[in-house]
């Protein structure tokens, strides 16, 4: 009779004669495996840590000439997939797979490294009907259970050919797998692995789209990781930022400014593209927001990222007063003195102009100490507020 080791804190064991996973009773002896029939002699010793992914082999189903999957346990769809030849039955297996008793299964986490390797190879219409019980595991309400989903991708993520319904599956893990999947894509374009690569972007696509609470998170995430991508990767992070998919992205302004002013310097390839992120930029959304943006622009350091800034400073918040116009104006007007940055900084004071009843007195002040010297753009505005034509 074999010896069944029984760790004192586990409340499993795997069967030696086929490995299938045993429900321990705790005053029971002797256990027999309900798939082969083995009896075993249940033996306690101290416990001691086990594999973080065990790959032990799923249990072999029971005889059932009717096929009805719907009544099979979970092990046994399992071991059925693994070892079938027949697409069409497998892929009805993996169909009677996807259900949330065996999402909750106790022991479904403890087969996934073999589960996720055979999708590996496995034909498409396979690999995806396989990857919806996946997809429910990353999704579970267990933190453990999304940790190994997680580590398993890890695992077998960066294969060639990969499983395209791992990718899909991870998806659902919301900011937790956008890392995870962002490095996935850029192995993949590293390795010329075209396909799999924009696989494994539109699922960092959805999983921002999934999250609610650490979207701004996965956003930062890709702004820190947009220098060090190429190609494929890094017109996917631009198009993100130029806010050109439907995932509820909202322009972090601020972080796309310092990484301009970073770039400037560093990688001068990516300040037109990050330029051309800036322009679809919301306007302020509170005076406070806006005075925000007005005291950014001293900070930053090169006049690429200043004109940017300048260039994106949105309308003035309609709840703005005539004196806060003084305010704006003492931040920027020596900018005035420089040709590059006069005309966007006009552009600003001239939208001022339409705070509170006629013109704000600190702009009247400018007006009058230099008059037709202004800008064309403001002094248009100015005419037009003032009532001069």
């Amino acid at each position: 009779m074999a010896e069944l080791q029984h760790y004192q804190e586990a409340e499993r064991a795997y069967c030696p004669g086929c490995g299938a996973s045993l429900e321990l009773q705790a005053e029971q002896a002797i256990m027999t495996c309900r798939y082969c029939g083995t009896d075993s002699k249940v033996v306690r010793r101290l416990r001691r840590l086990e594999p973080e992914l065990p790959d032990g082999p799923p249990a072999k189903p029971p005889v059932d000439p009717s096929k009805d999957y719907e009544k099979w346990g979970c092990e046994a769809l399992v071991w059925g997939i693994l070892n079938g030849s027949d697409v069409a039955e497998q892929i009805k297996m993996a169909q009677a797979l996807n259900c949330w008793p065996c999402a909750h299964n106790k022991v479904m986490p403890g087969l996934l490294p073999q589960f996720v390797a055979y999708m590996l190879t496995a034909p498409r219409e396979l690999d995806k009907a396989m990857s919806q019980i996946v997809h429910k595991l990353i999704c579970s309400d267990d933190l453990k259970v999304r940790n190994t989903v997680i580590r398993v991708g890890q695992k077998f993520g960066f294969a060639h050919p990969g499983s395209f319904g791992l990718l899909d599956a991870l998806s659902g893990g919301d900011a937790g797998t956008v890392k995870l999947l962002l490095e996935i894509a850029e192995w993949a374009q590293d390795h010329g692995h075209a396909d799999y690569c924009h696989q494994a972007l539109m699922a960092v696509q959805t999983a921002i789209g999934r999250e609610r609470n650490y979207r701004h998170v996965c956003n930062e995430i890709l702004l820190h990781r947009l220098p060090y991508t190429t190609g494929q990767v890094r017109e996917w992070i631009l198009k993100h930022t130029r806010l050109e998919f439907d995932v509820g992205y909202r322009q972090h302004r601020p972080w796309v400014l310092e990484l301009l002013d970073d770039m400037a310097t560093e990688q001068p390839d990516l300040v037109e593209p990050l330029n051309a992120c800036l322009r679809v930029c919301r306007g302020a959304e509170s005076p406070e927001e806006f005075h925000g943006r007005v005291h950014a622009v001293g900070r930053l350091r090169n006049r690429a990222a200043k004109l940017a800034a300048l260039n994106t400073m949105g309308h003035p918040h309609h709840d703005m007063k005539p004196e806060e116009a003084g305010t704006v104006l003492a931040q920027l007007k020596p900018l005035l003195d420089d040709q590059e940055f006069a005309e966007p900084v006009a552009k600003i004071l001239k939208d001022l102009l339409w705070l509170g009843d006629g013109v704000p007195p600190a702009l009247q002040a400018l007006w009058d100490e230099r008059g037709e010297q202004l800008p064309r753009v403001f002094v248009q505005g100015y005419k037009s507020r003032a009532g001069i034509r």
